[in-house]
């Protein structure tokens, strides 16, 4: 058991995570699948045509049923500020002012800098029990929700056990926040993101 008994996780039923999934209690079976977002209002007419279109042909074409799931994280610029105070010294009389606005600034927006993170949850329920089973379907239905994604111009991946692991830990600890290293060491600064190949193989 990853979580004790007592734990919210177990009031969520909750009993493993191991393989990327979420395993729940009565051998129910949650995978996660994530992609960057796409401004949809910065796309043309005839490409949020196609977005559109290539979504509603993906919905139609499954054969169970889907979760989507978001979480807002507040982010934590504290660390930024105490470096902007640190070397605050270190710089020229004529810069050290405009270095007092600068923290200023981050400091106002410090409690108003949010991000969120989007998941589609692919369910599978398996009443026989059959661990290696499960795993194999899920997969399978995680390529197929994938393949769609990536045909509506996304670059899907699926979580792997430390990423759920991590989205469950900020679920169940709802006072927590992301630090903005963490932000940049996830690629958030980078201006192309390359998704993550997925196998439907058990």
């Amino acid at each position: 058991m990853l979580f004790k008994k007592s734990s919210s996780a177990a009031f969520l039923n909750i009993e493993d995570i191991k393989d990327g999934l979420l395993i729940l209690k009565g051998n129910r079976y949650r995978a996660f699948v994530t992609a960057d977002p796409v401004n949809f209002s910065l796309l043309s007419e005839e490409e949020q045509e196609g977005l559109e279109a290539a979504f509603i042909s993906l919905l139609l074409s499954l054969s169970f049923p889907l979760q989507f799931f978001t979480v807002v994280k507040p982010v934590d610029v504290s660390e930024s500020i105490e470096e902007f105070r640190s070397r605050l010294k270190l710089l020229p009389e004529g810069m050290r002012e405009y270095e007092k606005e600068l923290e200023e600034f981050l400091g106002y927006f410090s409690k108003q800098t949010i991000t969120t993170e989007s998941y589609v949850v692919i369910p599978y329920d398996d009443t026989a029990g059959g661990y290696d089973r499960a795993r194999s379907e899920i997969m399978r239905r995680v390529y197929m929700v994938a393949e769609g994604l990536a045909k509506c111009g996304l670059m899907p991946r699926i979580l792997g056990t430390d990423e759920l692991l991590g989205l469950m830990f900020f679920v169940l600890n709802r006072d927590g926040n992301i630090k903005v290293n963490t932000l940049i060491k996830s690629g958030a600064l980078e201006l192309h993101k390359k998704g993550v190949r997925l196998s439907a193989e058990a």
